[in-house]
């Protein structure tokens, strides 16, 4: 379902139990926040807004149910969202206590589901029976063309086709990494500027050249020392901090997804398919430094790119510099590392 179509359809009426997912995980966090949004009126309120990580230690399907079930005294509506779903298709006593659930939903709850399944899951197949499916598969480079355009737009800098195409053609159609390019290039171009082919050139595909799979492979090798060298020359050729950060957070992004098909026993082939990728020499080092990784420290990694964008946008007085080494030496956990000095 398009995301117009879900704003139209929330408008009228909020499902009780929602499921949401797919490779395109931009649309799958946008139609996530739609929901939560429509059910409760803010995504971020803590009162009324529960979040479940199905991926910390040994929760599962009771620990959804109960948060759903706990309508506190000063809100009558509360939305539970539980991330990493596909944990209640595992075992059988999750599987029960989540298909009850389903069939008897608590009044004045909203549970959004989202994790990496596919239409075989039991989980999928009872979601449809007693609630509604979200899929969002990945997007066609003439798809993903047009919504680098209108989003371009909405972030304040509008690119021209000729750009959007040749920024699709060297990224991808993973419109979370387009997203995080049109902020990197609306950075390059200046505020309120259009972008042109000539910036896509320029801003992205000089910043794609080794320094930054370098950099990428440092951290996915837990290696703080190269990982930090790679950084301190990225800086010094006037690499914007924000465009780093979305190019950390896109490598951290393809582990993600590498762990997710490593764990479904498939092996570095299934990651070049499901990537997308254009080697399999990518897909044998991304499963490589996947392994390197706990699901949770994956997971809890995007928290810290959020957070850290927050700062570079927010500080005052504080060099970008020092925030983006503070994020390094915690994705690579050996702070230990003496740091390089500074050319």
């Amino acid at each position: 379902m398009e995301l117009q179509a879900l704003a139209k359809q929330l408008e009228k009426n909020v499902a009780p139990v929602w499921l949401v997912y797919g490779d395109e995980l931009w649309l799958v966090d946008q139609a996530v926040r739609m929901i939560v949004t429509a059910a409760v009126g803010s995504y971020d309120d803590p009162m009324s807004v529960t979040r479940v990580d199905l991926a910390e230690g040994k929760k599962g399907a009771r620990d959804v149910v109960s948060a759903c079930r706990s309508i506190g005294l000063f809100t009558s509506k509360i939305a539970v969202v539980a991330r990493a779903a596909e944990v209640l298709d595992k075992k059988a006593e999750d599987k029960e206590e989540i298909g009850r659930y389903l069939d008897q939903p608590a009044r004045g709850a909203t549970l959004v589901l989202r994790g990496d399944l596919d239409g075989r899951s039991a989980l999928v197949k009872r979601a449809k029976k007693n609630g509604q499916v979200l899929v969002y598969g990945p997007l066609k480079p003439k798809d993903a063309v047009p919504w680098m355009i209108d989003r371009s737009r909405q972030l304040g800098n509008p690119i021209d086709r000729d750009a959007a195409y040749r920024a699709v053609e060297l990224v991808g159609t993973s419109l979370l990494q387009l997203e995080q390019v049109l902020n990197q290039l609306g950075l390059y171009a200046g505020p309120g500027q259009p972008i042109r082919a000539a910036d896509v050139e320029n801003g992205l595909a000089a910043t794609r050249e080794h320094s930054v799979f370098e950099l990428g492979d440092a951290i996915g090798d837990k290696n703080t020392r190269e990982a930090l060298r790679h950084l301190d020359a990225m800086l010094e050729q006037r690499e914007a901090p924000l465009g780093i950060l979305a190019m950390m957070a896109r490598h951290f992004r393809q582990l993600l997804e590498a762990k997710a098909v490593m764990a479904r026993g498939q092996g570095p082939d299934e990651i070049m398919r499901k990537l997308r990728l254009s080697h399999p020499f990518i897909a044998e080092k991304l499963s490589r430094q996947a392994e390197r990784f706990d699901d949770v420290t994956l997971r809890g990694a995007f928290e810290q790119f959020y957070r850290t964008e927050l700062e570079l946008k927010s500080l005052r007085g504080v060099e970008p510099a020092m925030r983006l080494e503070a994020l390094l030496l915690r994705l690579c956990a050996t702070s230990h590392t003496p740091r390089p000095a500074r050319r």
